[in-house]
C-alpha cells in the first residue's frame, strides 16, 4: 500500500509541479538563448561600423583624404554587418532548433512514468526467464 501511495504521489508531482517548473525552465532558456547572442543589441546596431572602428573625417577638405576615410568606413561597416548577420543567423537557428525539440522532450516527459514502469516489467522478465 506503501508503494501505491508513493507511486501516486510521484505521478502528482511529475505531471503537477514538475510540468510547471519545466515550462518556467524553458521560457527562461528562451530568455536567455534571446539575450545570449544579443540579437535585439545586434539589430539596433546593425549598420555602424565593426567594433566602432572608423576614421574621422579631417577638417580641411581633400578629396583623396575624405575618399578614403569614406572607403575606410564603408569597409568597417560592410564588416560589422556581415558578422552582426552571422551571429543574428547562428542565434536565431538555435533558437528555432530549441523551440523545435519543446514538443519531443515534452512527450517524452509525459510518456516517462510508462517508460520507466516498461523498463522495470522489462527488467522482472529477464530476471525471472534468463
Amino acid at each position: 500500500m506503501e508503494f501505491l501511495k508513493t507511486f501516486l504521489g510521484y505521478l502528482k508531482w511529475h505531471y503537477g509541479k514538475a510540468l510547471v517548473t519545466t515550462f518556467k525552465t524553458w521560457r527562461n532558456i528562451l530568455f536567455f538563448l534571446f539575450n545570449f547572442f544579443s540579437i535585439k543589441n545586434l539589430l539596433g546596431n546593425f549598420f555602424t561600423p565593426w567594433k566602432r572602428l572608423a576614421d574621422n573625417y579631417p577638417k580641411s577638405f581633400s578629396l583623396k583624404i575624405y575618399s578614403l576615410t569614406f572607403l575606410v568606413n564603408t569597409i568597417m561597416r560592410m564588416v560589422g554587418i556581415i558578422l552582426r548577420s552571422i551571429v543574428i543567423l547562428f542565434g536565431l537557428a538555435i533558437y528555432i532548433i530549441f523551440i523545435i525539440f519543446l514538443p519531443v522532450t515534452l512527450l517524452i516527459w509525459l510518456a516517462l512514468p510508462i517508460i520507466i514502469l516498461l523498463f522495470i516489467i522489462y527488467g522482472l522478465v529477464l530476471l525471472i526467464f534468463s
